[in-house]
């Protein structure tokens, strides 16, 4: 069945209230929604992060914005 014709035949039958579908979720991948991998970005985010010389751009801004 074609995509175009499968996807139309879904939201006919979801419309006539004859859709079911399973509420197990089993996806287990990386970046499925049972395994987003929030931990692994959030570590990832906090290193970049860390990388940065903000003390460098805070005492710029010190220096830019003095009386």
């Amino acid at each position: 069945v074609p995509f175009r014709d499968a996807y139309k035949q879904i939201g006919l039958d979801i419309e006539a209230g004859k859709f079911t579908y399973d509420t197990l979720i089993q996806h287990t991948h990386e970046g499925s929604i049972g395994n987003l991998g929030t931990e692994q970005v959030k570590r990832q985010m906090n290193e970049v992060i860390s990388s940065f010389d903000f003390e460098k751009v805070h005492t710029a801004i010190n220096s830019l914005t003095k009386p």
